[in-house]
């Protein structure tokens, strides 16, 4: 398979799909702590409100962008299949890659 199709069986694991949720949630709660953060916390803010309301569904549409990132491309590697697919990257490692993508999964335009 293509890295791209590998990565992406991720997205339609539940298994995998649960650990985003938790996690999300989990940026979220740091996201919505932080004081003085500049001109971009209204927004980061806004996107982890939404995020805690629904983390099932902002799991899952940031996931296709979270999987590509460099915590969980290879090495790390993808085990089971289907519902059960999983990636062999850390909790820590998969939040890290969240906190990292936070302002473009808010939407967030860092060029302006």
């Amino acid at each position: 398979m293509a890295q791209s199709t590998d990565q992406m069986t991720l997205v339609s694991s539940g298994l995998f799909l649960n650990r985003m949720q938790y996690l999300m949630v989990t940026q979220a709660r740091v996201v919505l702590a932080e004081t003085s953060v500049g001109s971009t916390h209204a927004a980061r803010a806004a996107y982890a409100k939404q995020v805690v309301l629904s983390p099932s569904a902002f799991a899952a549409v940031a996931a296709v962008m979270v999987v590509g990132g460099v915590n969980l491309l290879p090495p790390a590697t993808i085990t089971g299949s289907g519902d059960n697919a999983d990636s062999s990257a850390t909790d820590a490692e998969i939040l890290s890659q969240i906190a990292t993508f936070w302002n473009q999964l808010a939407g967030i335009d860092q060029g302006s």
